[in-house]
């Protein structure tokens, strides 16, 4: 049976009525009328499998973020079971992520939980608010180049600090550079049995990652499949070996781990978030606990829609996505997580990899994910206890060190070495300053190479007349000419005119001409109107509709040529004689490259 479609067409606000719109609201309406017992069968296997992934990961997110356990699990059953209902693309699961509990511990660093959960709530509002006012371009504001040195940044960072995990060490450190620092200072304090453990841990992880790729003749189909489901569950796998180990072997007096310690049993209380709280002996309000968060009320909503668009981009059918929809989606969701005392959530790839090699037919999958973690926050808790800190710092590396971005890195650097660079100076920044000036700065960085490009000198190109024993100049301006680079143009063509002694016809080609703007308009102008008291006539052609707009409006610019496609067309508009034969206008239109600048 196929796949049912559970991708949303583009449509217009204004088209199909209230029945389309509630369509476009709620994806689960499209879906649900073909769904059917094989899509139930192979969604009920997908949940299930992505719920043994889910549960761990979301343990191992909390600790990561410096929060009980449980809160990681708080987290997961929402955004899993609300978007069954919201969600438009069917491998997408919202939960907790490393990139969320890392923005969520540098916001949040030393502060109470109730200001994880305000942060939870206004992210959400943010995203919603950005969804209904369709902002979702501005994602396009981040290049892949900033977003690759930005996730390198951010696995770097994570692995780093969960280094005292796996040695069995305490301490409170802000940045990796410290961490290390704190390392080396302790070094005399690291736990043997810890290390030992957390060596297994990593050890049988990275192998059971690679279980589901040993080469199997296709009639051994149902011990590919164990292998399979094997590697995809070996965290749950490991999380439960190594605490079924410190269980049978623990001791109150001199415990063999460091282990997770207590943790709250039961479903979550459902309430509003915190609008105030108390630190030491003061109470802090709403205002004050807003400006606790700073920055990270905006970076972290943005960072948010752009991990979550992303994924659904790379999973979604002919990568075509409702990008709006999708926002309100994860907007709703950390609200409503917000009521459960959730933290920050959004897709994780991880995640989209496991549903969609699990036969995952539609969001439906979710629900059984949903079901999965309520069973363990109601029935397990008890025996959270007994996790090692150093498995889950483990399950954490395991998960983060393939985030680093070398494939791109190096395809960047053998086809675009600027932006390898941007990518470069982003991680080097998150590395040493923390993740928001890596963004900052990485979109500067992007920003100023693109000002760069657009101020390169314009290729100009000579061609011969041989009928008249003269020469025309051909130029041809690079995408834009804007006030940044119009100047440098016009500079550039008179200098060329001087060089070549050209004393006929400047002729400007415009087909690469994508953006022109008042300042540019102004200084072709004044070009025209220099090279006309000097004799020569200035002829514009193979202009774009877009492009032809902003020229018609030069002053003293011959319209009649915008809109030829040849250098032969051109020159029959201007004063160029051409021979019966046409052999000038031929030679011409080969374009005889005399140099470019580049």
């Amino acid at each position: 049976m196929e796949e049912i479609e559970t991708v949303p067409l583009s449509v217009s606000a204004g088209g199909g009525g209230f029945s389309s719109w509630l369509q476009r609201r709620l994806p689960a309406l499209r879906w649900a009328r073909a769904y059917d017992r094989t899509s139930a069968a192979a969604d009920a296997v997908a949940g299930v499998t992505l719920g043994l992934t889910l549960v761990p990961q979301s343990i191992a997110y909390a600790s990561l973020a410096n929060l009980p356990v449980q809160y990681g699990l708080y987290s997961a059953f929402v955004g899993t079971m609300l978007y069954v209902l919201l969600g438009t693309v069917k491998e997408v699961s919202i939960g907790p992520t490393s990139l969320m509990a890392l923005l969520t511990l540098q916001a949040c660093r030393d502060l109470p939980i109730d200001f994880v959960v305000l942060l939870t709530f206004l992210s959400g509002c943010i995203v919603l608010l950005m969804g209904l006012l369709r902002l979702d371009f501005l994602v396009d504001l981040i290049s892949p180049s900033v977003t690759s040195g930005f996730t390198s940044a951010t696995a770097i960072i994570i692995v780093v600090a969960q280094l005292k995990g796996l040695l069995g060490l305490s301490f409170v450190a802000e940045s990796p550079a410290e961490n290390l620092w704190q390392i080396a200072m302790r070094w005399r304090d690291v736990r043997a049995a810890d290390c030992a453990l957390a060596f297994v841990c990593c050890t049988t992880l990275l192998l059971l990652r690679k279980l589901k790729d040993v080469p199997l003749s296709p009639k051994r189909f149902k011990l590919k499949k164990t292998l399979w489901f094997i590697s995809i569950g070996r965290n749950a796998l490991v999380v439960f070996t190594a605490s079924a180990f410190a269980f049978y072997t623990y001791d109150a007096k001199m415990p063999l781990f460091k282990l997770s310690g207590k943790v709250e049993p039961g479903l979550p209380k459902f309430g509003l978030p915190p609008f105030s709280t108390i630190v030491g002996n003061r109470t802090l309000g709403f205002l004050e606990m807003t400006t606790q968060l700073g920055s990270s009320l905006l970076l972290l909503p943005f960072v948010m829609v752009l991990a979550n668009i992303a994924i659904a981009k790379a999973f979604s059918t002919g990568g075509r996505v409702d990008a709006a929809q999708e926002m309100l989606t994860l907007g709703v969701c950390n609200c409503v997580g917000a009521l459960v005392r959730a933290m920050p959530t959004c897709g994780a790839f991880t995640r989209s990899a496991v549903s969609h090699s699990s036969g995952v037919r539609t969001p439906a999958a979710g629900l059984y994910s949903g079901i999965i973690t309520l069973l363990a926050l109601n029935y397990l808790t008890k025996y959270f206890f007994f996790i090692p800190k150093a498995c889950l710092s483990s399950v954490l590396i395991c998960a983060v060190i393939f985030m680093v971005d070398v494939g791109t890195a190096r395809r960047l650097w053998r086809e675009r070495r600027r932006e390898a660079l941007v990518a470069a100076l982003t991680c080097g920044v998150g590395v040493c300053a923390g993740v928001e000036a890596a963004v900052l700065c990485g979109a500067l960085a992007s920003l100023a190479a693109l000002l760069a490009d657009l101020l390169r000198r314009p290729t100009l190109l000579m061609a011969i007349d041989k009928t008249v024993g003269g020469s025309v100049l051909l130029v041809r301006p690079r995408r834009a000419l804007v006030y940044i680079n119009a100047e440098r143009f016009a500079a550039r063509v008179r200098r060329a005119i001087d060089e070549t002694d050209s004393q006929r016809e400047l002729f400007v080609d415009c087909s690469a001409l994508t953006l022109l703007d008042y300042t540019a308009v102004q200084v072709l102008g004044r070009l025209i109107k220099e090279l006309e008291s000097e004799g020569r006539q200035v002829v514009f052609f193979r202009a774009s509709e877009e492009a032809a707009r902003w020229l018609r409006r030069v002053p003293g610019l011959r319209a009649d040529t915008l809109r030829e496609r040849t250098l032969r067309d051109a020159l029959r508009h201007s004063a160029v004689p051409a021979t019966a034969d046409g052999d000038a206008a031929a030679l011409l239109d080969k374009d005889e490259l005399l140099h470019e600048d580049v």
